[in-house]
């Protein structure tokens, strides 16, 4: 099948759901054919969706059954993973968003989404390693000098070698600041010495690896990013990780001693290099996701169409209609928000300093924590509606079921997501406390105005989230002082201690409540998600009472089995 002409949602998110002519002014410039651009921007997607839809799809259980190649010590991709690569590069779509002067099609991120989505829903190991074309090369285009640019992204454009971004370290998952590869300058030439661990592509032509390039720096100081070419053994791929999930994608350990490498931008500015990357990679794992649930709610619609049940087919039965409808409100919500962001990312590339980045930063972490944690859900719902079929082989539905469970975890898991989420909500309230007598401290949020039920338990989830807010910062005031709202001191981890407990369900409330929003938005323009966005936005407010309830019944003991971890420690 088409993965874009047969998907109904797809096809009116593109025709109704984005504003087009507005990224066709911010990428094409205020004198592109509107019009002609965006009928040659649909002809593209229809074609790489025929190439996905067939060649992608039904290769992806040879890929996800052999795995990945070992022998004697050579790490490679499989055959049926490569064709698929091979397929995309000669259709000139691996180099979508890379600028035209360097071999890329100079196409804008809200487009390129769509692509990824659908590779996402085909095969998740291929999507995966697509990605490791653009990401490398968008850093060198980024940070790189005009030869490093020539050098590498005409050829990562062209499919020709495959990069990879090397962060992870065996004792620094989440923590960046204690990464220990160390980069050493002598005589002008750059050598890295230290290993990486759990690099997706690692097995590839080149990587960006982040390392400490300024001695005796601490934290996130120092740090640099510098290339690694893997050509004459300049590096060691010491293995591949045995995954249950995205299995046909190299996840590899890496060792670096004496290794050659070249700065990509200045050492000691690595930090805001990484940091970058990371938050693109969080949003692409958020269109995985999208992609994963969008196929687990392919299958478990077919499924219930076709099963027949007391006489009837299944989806006539109250239970399973409800969790349908729970599938697709969840796809239609999260696709809606991704097309936000997109757009948001397409302004703040054309326009860095641009007030939009405030906007994407907000949603960033919500978008990678929904898109894993409700798509897990999604796929889990469509096992169920399988029943024993669903941990059968020669169904799909168990794959995609074991391809999501990555998602909560690689670039940031959703705990890191739920942190960063409510340290930048914890910012925004002490820098304008007033803001939870009003709307709230998120303005898209406080500014959201809908008609009718959807309205009313929109403003009824956002006022349960304020509630929420109000009783910790109560707390924290009781705890820290009154100094804390004027700002005369930033409050210490003990008093903020409860706001951490609580990360996760603050942002589950915020992502279910930015969903809503966001189909209710786009249910403006697309007539087919009005009812979508009244479910998202009634389902919104129930998930916010529930989260202020648990909330304010306490921490049930948590504090005083951590204290008691730590007495039994000195």
């Amino acid at each position: 099948m088409n993965f874009f002409l047969d998907d109904p949602d797809l096809v009116a998110t593109f025709d109704r759901g984005v504003p087009w002519e507005r990224v066709v002014r911010l990428t094409e410039g205020p004198e592109a054919d509107v019009a002609e651009t965006v009928a040659t921007w649909r002809e593209m997607l229809a074609v790489a969706g025929r190439y996905i839809g067939t060649e992608v799809a039904s290769r992806a259980r040879a890929v996800d059954a052999i795995g990945v190649v070992r022998d004697d010590g050579r790490i490679e991709m499989n055959e049926p993973l490569k064709a698929n690569l091979k397929g995309l590069a000669d259709l000139g779509l691996i180099g979508l968003p890379l600028p035209r002067e360097y071999g890329g099609s100079g196409l804008p991120f809200t487009l390129s989404a769509f692509v990824i989505e659908m590779l996402a829903r085909a095969c998740p190991s291929t999507m995966v390693q697509f990605a490791f074309y653009t990401a490398p090369a968008a850093m060198i285009v980024r940070y790189g000098t005009e030869e490093q640019k020539r050098r590498y992204v005409p050829r990562l454009a062209r499919g020709e070698i495959i990069g990879a971004v090397a962060m992870t370290e065996p004792q620094a998952g989440s923590d960046v600041g204690k990464v220990a590869t160390e980069a050493t300058e002598r005589d002008g030439c750059w050598t890295l010495n230290g290993r990486k661990q759990f690099i997706s592509a690692g097995n590839g032509d080149l990587v960006i690896v982040l390392a400490r390039a300024v001695r005796g720096s601490r934290g996130l100081d120092g740090l640099g990013l510098f290339i690694a070419d893997r050509a004459d053994g300049n590096y060691v791929v010491e293995r591949a990780e045995h995954k249950f999930t995205i299995r046909g994608s190299p996840t590899c350990a890496l060792m670096f001693d004496g290794t050659k490498a070249e700065p990509l931008g200045r050492p000691g500015d690595g930090w805001h290099g990484i940091l970058s990357f990371m938050n693109e990679s969080r949003v692409g794992v958020g269109i995985q996701g999208l992609g994963i649930g969008t196929a687990a709610l392919a299958a478990a619609s077919a499924y219930a169409a076709e099963r027949r049940q007391m006489d009837r087919p299944i989806r006539e039965h109250p239970m399973v209609a409800e969790m349908l409808l729970d599938m697709e409100t969840s796809v239609a919500g999260l696709r809606a928000l991704v097309v936000e962001a997109a757009l948001l990312q397409d302004t703040i590339l054309t326009r860095p300093d641009a007030p939009e980045r405030h906007r994407l930063r907000e949603l960033t972490p919500l978008i990678k924590w929904y898109g894993a944690e409700e798509m897990i859900r999604v796929c889990r719902l469509a096992l169920q509606i399988h029943g024993g079929y669903g941990v059968v082989t020669e169904y799909d539905v168990e794959r995609h079921m074991r391809d999501s469970l990555i998602l909560p975890i690689y670039e940031g898991t959703s705990q890191i997501q739920a942190l960063m989420a409510v340290r930048d909500l914890m910012r925004a309230i002490l820098q304008r406390p007033t803001g939870l007598l009003r709307g709230g401290p998120s303005a898209a949020l406080a500014g959201a105005r809908f008609p009718g039920a959807v309205g009313r338990d929109l403003a009824a989830g956002r006022a349960a989230l304020i509630r929420t807010l109000r009783g910790l910062m109560a707390g924290l005031v009781r705890r820290g002082g009154i100094g804390l709202l004027r700002g005369s001191r930033q409050p210490t981890d003990a008093e903020l201690a409860p706001f951490l407990l609580h990360a996760e369900r603050i942002t589950e409330t915020l992502a279910h409540l930015h969903v809503a929003r966001a189909l209710a938005e786009a249910s403006a323009r697309i007539a087919e998600h009005r009812p979508l966005a009244a479910r998202a936005a009634l389902r919104a407010r129930l998930v916010a009472e529930r989260n202020r309830l648990t909330i304010a019944a306490g921490d049930g003991g948590v504090f005083a089995r951590i204290a008691r971890w730590r007495s039994a420690q000195r």
